[in-house]
């Protein structure tokens, strides 16, 4: 009889602790809470801690800023060919600071020009005598002839000679092809993957540079001259210098074949420095083939020996000498000729 009732009686406290969703569980909660008093009682689920979480997030790196490259100066990119060849940047380049952006390349890179100082010797009373001799350096025409660049950007922290009865002015584009030239990997070709110096307006170029790219080249990338002539914004921009500026010759700085080459009327220079006159021949789409063909201005390139070394200072300034010492010569040719 009494383990009748005491059992009845268990199991109705156990049917109603069920019910009212009790367990003995919290009692230990309870005491675990007991022991850290600072800690309020719940019925609610804790979320987790997103301490890891935080942590994780931190861990990973950051997305590189992106580069605007419309806010890059000249004396920037010169920095950035510094680097890329070990050189020390300063002084050449905290020189630039005189340079006027002539335009962008296809990638939103600026294109800067440097313009000398006209230089006049003796006196300017006779200034309608005065033979005004112009001169278009180009450089980085293909962006993976760094050593180029860098002469380009040399030569313009150099004055022109004073000659008496001669106006020389001097309009410097040091780093024509900026995409190339500054892309991951620098590539001979422009942000469009074209070669500039196969690109420009030669006679019959729809047929004749094609054909050259073809069967010459076997279709190498490095040298696609375009769907059309001129398509590129930087072979553009030449032609509209060539236009407005109106050089009486043009130098175009190439590696790393070590000669000069000459397209045009004229003689042109034994050497320049320690290259020396050596055609390398005449190419459908090519600036020396473009100008003295449709402009009748000659083109001087220049083609240093070695595409990553550049020449030293002193070297640099000698060829700058020779350079307008044969610039001097076929100025007085021309002027003869006319």
């Amino acid at each position: 009889m009494g383990y009748s009732v005491l059992h009845r009686v268990f199991v109705f406290g156990w049917a109603l602790m069920a019910v009212g969703g009790l367990t003995l569980a919290p009692a230990a909660s309870e005491a675990t809470s007991a022991a850290s008093p600072s800690a309020p009682r719940t019925n609610h689920p804790v979320a987790p801690s997103s301490a890891p979480v935080a942590a994780a997030a931190a861990s990973k790196p950051s997305a590189p800023p992106e580069i605007n490259f419309e806010q890059q100066s000249l004396a920037d990119q010169c920095a950035l060919l510094s680097r890329s060849l070990k050189l020390p940047s300063k002084p050449l380049c905290t020189s630039l600071s005189t340079s006027q952006r002539l335009g962008f390349s296809m990638q939103r890179r600026n294109i800067f020009s440097v313009q000398s100082p006209r230089e006049v010797a003796g006196s300017t009373a006779g200034a309608a005598a005065i033979r005004d001799v112009r001169v278009l350096v180009l450089g980085a025409i293909h962006g993976d002839e760094l050593s180029a660049g860098w002469l380009a950007l040399q030569w313009q922290s150099m004055k022109p000679p004073q000659v008496e009865g001669v106006s020389y002015s001097v309009l410097h584009v040091p780093l024509l092809n900026p995409d190339g030239l500054f892309h991951a990997k620098p590539s001979r070709t422009n942000g469009s993957g074209v070669d500039l110096n196969r690109n420009f307006p030669t006679p019959n170029w729809q047929v004749e540079a094609n054909k050259w790219w073809v069967n010459t080249t076997k279709r190498d990338k490095r040298r696609w001259p375009g769907k059309v002539a001129a398509s590129e914004i930087e072979t553009r921009h030449v032609i509209s210098l060539i236009k407005s500026f109106k050089p009486s010759v043009i130098v175009a700085i190439h590696a790393p074949l070590g000669v000069l080459d000459y397209d045009g009327a004229g003689m042109p220079p034994e050497r320049i420095g320690s290259i020396w006159l050596d055609s390398v021949g005449i190419y459908p789409g090519s600036l020396g083939h473009y100008s003295s063909r449709t402009h009748g201005i000659p083109v001087l390139t220049v083609e240093l020996p070695n595409a990553l070394k550049v020449v030293s200072d002193v070297e640099a300034k000698r060829m700058w000498s020779d350079l307008f010492a044969w610039v001097k010569r076929y100025a007085q040719h021309d002027a003869a000729t006319k």
